[in-house]
């Protein structure tokens, strides 16, 4: 019995049941024949929730406590009886530390009211940008329309220029080749384009091949895989410089009609009401023409000729976008329950975080 004893004394807990001490106060105190069975009940419900105790705990026998301490310096003491000094080792815990190290480095940790800060300061700062470039641009126009002298640029520098546009070019055109080859999602979601208009490209082919899935009503397609590629598409900078450009120019030739429309119907009318209204406003009716950057010439012939035979890319858009503004009122829940995987910086598609309004 007293091996015994010594065994399950090495299997203690670090702390104590407490059912312990109440179960030596009810020892001590005077044992009436009424309380009998109570007491038995009693002492079988404590020997369960000791076991459940135990199980839950770690145990001495498996933890090696030395493991868990280092030294920290020693503590000298002097014993009057037998007139010896008396050297203690100072130990302390490691856990404190291995805890400190666990913690994610400074900086890390996601604060929202944080990042909210600085995405108004970054906010604030583009407006700012905004207004000055827009002040300065007034003050050129007020100035009479005088047209700044451009600089010449010297042989090297145009030698310079001319490669590079080649270069861009020749990059442009093997990425081009590259898309042509990849015909699935996966295939796509695995390249890589080194341009601009190459990555436009590409974001563009994946989402026509989602949405002509979803529209023929394949397995593995959904409107979640729609709009992950939708979003990705329009948080690309260069993208949405594009199709703002784009669409101004296609906005500037259908008023360009409608005013040439009338102004074929103005002539049956009187002739010098007409000249009088031109010198009037003259000024005023002529606007600059918009002119397309290349990534914006490369969209406008992507829409225009980009497709296959399940469709054209630019129907593709229209639709994936259509699928996105019919969302606007359960959007949120939509996202949390079909999306919890794939908002950034989750999205394969996309792996930058922003905060919205």
């Amino acid at each position: 019995p007293a091996r015994e004893a010594s065994v399950v004394s090495q299997f203690m807990s670090f702390v104590p049941a407490p059912q312990q001490a109440n179960a030596a106060s009810t020892n001590n105190a005077p044992v009436n024949s009424a309380q009998v069975p109570a007491a038995a009940n009693a002492e079988a419900a404590i020997s369960d929730q000791e076991v459940l105790f135990k199980i839950r705990t770690f145990d001495v026998f498996w933890v090696d406590k030395g493991a868990l301490m280092y030294k920290d310096g020693i503590a000298k003491s002097f014993d009057k009886e037998t007139r010896k000094a008396v050297v203690v080792t100072k130990q302390k815990s490691s856990i404190p530390l291995i805890l400190r190290d666990m913690a994610p480095p400074e900086g890390t940790i996601f604060d929202p009211a944080r990042k909210w800060e600085e995405e108004k300061e970054a906010r604030s700062q583009a407006e700012r940008k905004e207004v000055e470039e827009l002040a300065q641009a007034t003050k050129q126009a007020k100035k009479g329309g005088k047209k700044s002298k451009e600089k010449k640029l010297s042989t090297a520098d145009k030698i310079k220029e001319s490669n590079a546009e080649q270069k861009d070019l020749k990059d442009h055109q093997r990425d081009l080749q590259k898309l042509s080859n990849l015909k699935s999602l996966k295939a796509l979601q695995e390249a890589s384009c080194e341009t601009i208009g190459g990555k436009i490209h590409r974001m563009i082919k994946m989402l026509h091949l989602a949405v002509s899935d979803l529209r023929q009503g394949a397995v593995h397609a959904s409107e979640a895989e729609v709009l992950d590629i939708l979003w990705a598409l329009e948080e690309m900078p260069a993208f949405k410089a594009a199709d703002k450009l784009v669409s101004a120019e296609k906005a500037q030739k259908k008023e360009e009609k409608s005013s040439d429309k009338e102004k074929k119907k103005d002539k049956k009318k009187d002739k010098k009401k007409e000249s009088k209204k031109e010198k009037q406003d003259g000024k005023s009716t002529e606007k600059k023409k918009i002119v397309l950057t290349a990534e914006a010439q490369a969209l406008k012939s992507l829409f225009k000729e980009g497709g296959d035979s399940r469709g054209t890319y630019k129907d593709s858009l229209k639709h994936a976008r259509k699928i996105l503004s019919g969302k606007d009122k359960n959007l949120i829940s939509f996202q949390l329950t079909e999306m919890a995987d794939r908002l950034p910086p989750l999205s394969r598609y996309n792996r930058k975080f922003k905060l919205e309004d």
